[in-house]
């Protein structure tokens, strides 16, 4: 009924490395296989009813069987066995027992049931450990700048796919160094049999090649913009050393100015064996925007009527394709107050990182005074994503005739500050990374005129923050969690009405009228829970927390005191024909949905 049958082979698993072992104690040159096989195997369709495995010690006999059934087939065949056992002896090599082999394999097969017993005898050795680790051909690089960007170290297991991995990270290192053309390889590796362990020496050569410079960028594709708009904005150094994250942080620079629909990871092209061009291609996009709000807030009253408000903000980027930007803002609060903005901007100033900025900024507020203010401000761009600057401003303030001068007096205020901005979204326009950070801190000096209950030509110094923080992270699959900060503050001993922050709003504290709380010190912060259903769409939750401090100003009829405020609701924000669009329904306290505050926003390029 039973026959038995041996097959012996001695199996030892490849290093996939290019690996040359010399002889020591004990020399590997390979898979050494020997068959003897019975005519017992020759049964047909014989299947497997179990499996044994001896003189294993490192994995137990059910690891082992899980790892050569492979796919769990119960059918015997040659083939599916020395599939299974390159498994096992490849499962041996990933815990460093490299000369790991099969000694033998006995089957003994019932002809009655056609069935099959597999015992396997197992030498598993000694784990290979790395005693000794050797570079040769390095000349740029420290062996110790070299073994930093390693896995392995003398010491550990040797785990030939981490050697692997270890190559490839030395090859990085040179090609962030400026060495694109340097070769690694594994010259030779060789064990000594010890007591209780195979000791490892591995020999890495290195040709480093020689350093690459750039000597140029081509570009392509470019219709409205200038060359050497893109090259200055690419920020590439003459002659400058090529390095691994170079490609990638000039597409960065480019897709910043928002002024191309797309931009290609710059390629490498060879010159000589010291110096390349790298050529890019840009698709000019829409270079324009329009970004308008339309509000809706419920009257207060039984009988009144509701309110509209409105923002338009209209931006020009890229002025006769020289770089240059001109915005304009238009801002509505309500019937009697709006805000009317101007800015014009001119970059790289004598060809230096430096950003010339000119702006103009009038405020009418219904019947009590009208608020000018022009600025000068110069930025440093220190990097990609850090910038500096300084900034100059002149305000003017001018009550209006009749209750205006009764409550205030007019003011003239100089001064001047400092900015700070560090920018490093992934997309400005709809970022799902990245941190926005802006500062700017001013001191001046207030002269107030006639009017109000001031004296006429009375000084006084005056300190304003501005502070802006936005962090925004991915969580889960298509899911973005995006948090602000927000703070404002003022301080002088002649505060009048055209001092104080309104908050409140679409762009504030949402759920609240625009412009409802007054404050010389306020503070706000929006957090939206993004569901992203495309590039640029989503819907959200949000929550919105506002905190006052409004000072005493006696002609208002103002008191001193702070108060904290909350909003929420939900939103969503839809790439369409006509641009991105936007709703928010916002609660604040004390709403339902009948004095809810509903919001809708158009962003548009073209």
């Amino acid at each position: 009924m039973g026959k038995g049958s041996v097959k012996q082979k001695c199996r030892q698993p490849s290093v996939h490395l290019r690996i040359v072992f010399t002889p020591a104690s004990l020399a590997w040159k390979g898979i050494v296989t020997v068959f003897c096989l019975s005519m017992a195997l020759a049964q047909p369709s014989l299947k497997v009813r179990s499996i044994s495995f001896f003189g294993n010690h490192k994995f137990s006999d059910y690891q082992l069987a899980s790892t050569l059934s492979g796919r769990g087939d119960s059918v015997y065949s040659e083939s599916a066995m020395d599939s299974g056992l390159d498994r096992v002896l490849d499962l041996y090599r990933h815990e460093a027992y490299l000369h790991a082999c099969v000694d033998s394999i006995r089957v003994k097969s019932d002809t009655l049931l056609q069935e099959i017993d597999v015992r396997v005898f197992l030498n598993e050795g000694k784990p290979s450990v790395v005693r000794q680790i050797e570079f040769s051909g390095c000349r740029n690089l420290t062996d110790g700048e070299l073994s930093a960007v390693m896995n392995i170290h003398p010491g550990d297991l040797f785990i030939p796919p981490l050697l692997e991995q270890d190559i490839q990270s030395i090859l990085h290192e040179y090609d962030r160094r400026g060495y694109p053309l340097a070769k690694a390889s594994i010259q030779n590796i060789s064990f000594i049999d010890s007591s209780d362990e195979m000791a490892a020496r591995i020999q890495i050569h290195i040709d480093e090649g020689k350093e690459m410079h750039i000597a140029g960028l081509r570009i392509e594709g470019n219709q409205t913009t200038k060359d050497f708009v893109i090259i200055r904005e690419a920020r590439l150094k003459q002659n400058e050393v090529f390095r691994s994250d170079l490609p990638l942080a000039l597409k960065r620079r480019l897709d910043r100015l928002q002024i191309f629909s797309s931009v290609s990871l710059p390629e490498l092209t060879m010159i000589d064996s010291e110096q390349a061009g790298l050529s890019v291609r840009v698709v000019e996009g829409n270079q324009n925007s329009f970004d308008g709000v339309l509000g809706y807030v419920p009257s207060s009253g039984l009988n009144g009527t509701g309110t509209l408000t409105g923002l338009v903000n209209i931006s020009l980027r890229n002025l006769f394709g020289t770089g240059r930007k001109l915005s304009a803002r238009w801002f509505q609060e309500n019937k009697s107050s709006q805000e009317t903005e101007l800015h014009y901007l001119e970059p790289w100033i004598a060809s230096a990182p430096v950003n010339l900025q000119v702006g103009f900024f009038q405020r009418k507020q219904d019947s009590t005074f009208v608020k000018q203010q022009y600025d000068v401000a110069a930025e440093l761009m220190l990097t990609d994503e850090l910038t500096v600057g300084a900034k100059f401003s002149q305000c003017g303030v001018y009550p209006t005739a009749g209750f205006g001068q009764t409550v205030m007096a007019d003011s003239r205020t100089s001064s001047f500050g400092i900015t700070i901005r560090y920018d490093s979204r992934d997309n400005p326009a709809t970022p799902s990374r990245g941190i926005f950070y802006s500062t700017e801190y001013f001191t001046g000096s207030k002269k107030t005129g006639v009017g109000g209950i001031a004296p006429v030509g009375a000084k006084t110094s005056t300190q304003s923050l501005v502070f802006d923080f936005s962090f925004y992270r991915p969580t889960f699959l298509r899911q973005v969690l995006a948090a602000e900060l927000h703070l404002r503050g003022y301080s002088s001993n002649s505060l009048d009405a055209a001092d104080v922050f309104r908050i409140g709003g679409a762009s504030t504290l949402r759920g609240y009228r625009e412009g409802q709380f007054l404050g010389s010190r306020v503070a706000w912060s929006n957090f939206e829970y993004r569901f992203l259903v495309a590039p640029r769409s989503y819907f959200y939750g949000f929550v919105d927390l506002g905190h006052i401090v409004q000072p005493s100003i006696i002609a208002l009829g103002m008191t001193a005191s702070e108060q904290s405020k909350i909003g929420y609701g939900i939103g969503v924000r839809l790439d369409s024909a006509l641009g991105l669009i936007g709703v928010s329904f916002a609660f604040g306290e004390g709403d339902t949905f009948s004095t809810s505050k509903i919001h809708i926003r158009l962003m548009n390029e073209f």
